[in-house]
């Protein structure tokens, strides 16, 4: 059973030599850690993807995979090879690996959703009706890869709910410039003229790619995005007590790069630290969402920091841009739904601390370089993958906080946590992802990956 983004990683060699000079630093030193994190992933022209040279996601050059042609695990993983050995250093997300079907359900589970007039927050059952006949399917993708979920999710709306397609509006958001152009020409490419889908080049956590505010009931959908979203390092010097600190990457005197712990003095950080622990005490209370202490969804998670070996230091990434990214959507789209999905976990991680993240080199056919660091030497900065396991209850936790619904517990709903397998369970044709064995790798292969519905 597989565990990744191409195995995450399947081969991996570690690099040598992960503490060295880089250029990819833009300010002055120092600088906390998400700057850092930041410009090797979106830096304009060098950034891992954002460079020029090539970018890091590919499509299947042969068009979709026939599953049911498949004999079954084996045969299903030969053919994945197979079909990395024509990529360059390039990765398939699951979108692509299971197109169209993979965007068959999110689209499936968005028309349901829609049709049930639960696309936004009404307040009564006149509200629901008005908007239930007057709003149009709104629909934003963060981070669109080159367009082949795009595709996916317009063509069965075009197919399933015409009336719905005729009026909808599929706004795909990408930092990345050539990406951006890409998913332009594909979707067109696919009979989706400019009407539909429309295309905005920006970094999704700034409330200018987004422009104005509007209430608008719609559905942002970020496949693969939560982990490569910038994190914090916080540190302390003994395990379960004492205050946080926080990290920045400085230059020491023969001008290299390196860390240190300084005093917790960033209002993001201190942030995205309350809104974890304001929500420790959530608990989920049947289907229906609603806000019910004293159960914890968390008190696992802090009862984990807390009851480590208690000599030794302690340190921790939070995911500083996640908060930044919830806080942007809820300022100017409030009325939106999020739908991410993501990996929960990943293997053979190299760096310490809790939720530490994973730095890969991509080569060719699929197979990647493992780092033992994320300060990295000036040949390999800029093409170097820094990815995160999401922890979805934390998703859930800073979601809660950064809606303004931490104020009103009462009339707070919260979101839901599927497995993948779950929601494919519920919203893809799985029979058209079903080998001959009876293996099916749309709920089988990706164990490691869940869904965030809010």
């Amino acid at each position: 059973m597989r565990v990744s983004r191409q195995a995450l990683r399947r081969a991996s060699n570690t690099l040598a030599g992960s503490s060295s000079r880089s250029n990819v630093e833009r300010e002055v030193s120092p600088r906390l850690l998400r700057h850092h994190l930041h410009d090797m992933l979106y830096a304009p022209r060098t950034g891992y993807f954002t460079k020029d040279s090539i970018v890091p996601v590919g499509t299947l050059k042969r068009g979709a995979i026939t599953f049911t042609a498949l004999t079954g695990m084996d045969d299903y993983f030969e053919e994945l090879n197979r079909r990395y050995a024509s990529l360059g250093a390039q990765w398939l997300t699951p979108g692509e690996i299971f197109a169209p079907h993979y965007a068959h359900a999110v689209a499936r589970y968005v028309l349901d959703t829609h049709a049930a007039g639960d696309g936004h927050h009404a307040h009564g059952e006149d509200d629901v009706e008005i908007q239930r006949e007057e709003q149009s399917l709104r629909v934003y993708e963060i981070g669109g890869g080159t367009g082949t979920f795009a595709n996916g999710f317009l063509d069965y709306c075009k197919q399933h709910a015409p009336e719905v397609y005729k009026t909808m509006v599929y706004t795909s958001i990408d930092i990345s410039s050539t990406l951006s152009e890409a998913q332009r020409a594909n979707v067109r490419d696919a009979g989706h003229g400019p009407e539909v889908h429309k295309t905005v080049v920006g970094d999704a956590a700034n409330v200018k790619s987004w422009g104005s505010q509007s209430d608008e009931a719609c559905f942002v959908i970020a496949l693969e995005v939560l982990d490569n979203l910038p994190h914090d390092r916080v540190w302390r010097p003994t395990r379960g007590h004492g205050e946080w600190m926080q990290t920045e990457i400085v230059k020491d005197e023969s001008g290299a790069l390196v860390q240190r712990e300084t005093a917790l003095t960033d209002a993001l950080i201190k942030r995205t630290l309350q809104a974890i622990q304001l929500t420790s005490d959530l608990a989920v209370k049947g289907g229906a969402g609603a806000y019910a202490p004293p159960r914890g969804l968390l008190k696992s998670f802090f009862a984990a920091l807390t009851n480590m070996a208690s000599s030794g230091d302690e340190a921790w990434f939070v995911p500083t841009g996640l908060t930044a990214l919830m806080e942007t959507l809820h300022a100017r789209r409030p009325n939106h739904r999020l739908v991410a999905a993501d990996f929960d976990t990943l293997p053979n991680v190299r760096i310490e601390g809790i939720n530490a993240p994973l730095v890969a080199s991509q080569r060719k056919g699929g197979q990647t370089d493992d780092h033992d660091s994320y300060i990295l030497s000036e040949r390999v900065a800029g093409s170097a993958d820094v990815f995160f396991p999401t922890c979805f209850d934390t998703v859930r936790g800073v979601d809660f906080a950064t809606s303004g619904s931490a104020g009103h517990h009462e009339h707070a709903r919260i979101g839901k946590i599927l497995t993948t397998k779950e929601f494919m369970s519920e919203y893809a044709n799985c029979d058209m992802t079903r080998t001959k064995s009876g293996y099916n790798p749309l709920l089988q292969d990706f164990a490691n990956t869940k869904f965030y519905l809010s």
